[in-house]
């Protein structure tokens, strides 16, 4: 009962895991899902790092903004020389 009838299909098709692998014949797609999951993660990981730590464009624009505000306040007169180049000192640093 347990003999070589039981058995004999299946070794003529390329084994108990089939001719590819997995029995239906799938081991290449999840060899290749398998690397390529992973990668996507890393990848993903990298993206992000990148646009948390990327630097902003939008506090360059309103710095220059704030720049203009006070060269305008300066050439009407609301404020002396002293307090403009002390005000710019502090618009300016990083």
């Amino acid at each position: 009962m347990f003999g070589i009838g039981m058995w004999g299909p299946m070794m003529t098709r390329g084994g108990m895991m089939g001719r590819w692998g997995y029995p239906y014949g799938m081991g290449w797609g999840f060899m290749f899902a398998g690397m390529l999951i992973p990668l996507l993660f890393i990848i993903l990981v990298v993206a992000g790092a990148y646009f948390l730590l990327s630097p902003r464009t939008g506090s360059t624009v309103e710095s220059e903004k704030a720049i203009s505000i006070l060269n305008e306040r300066y050439a009407k007169g609301e404020i002396s020389k002293e307090q403009y180049l002390e005000m710019k000192e502090n618009l300016t640093k990083k």
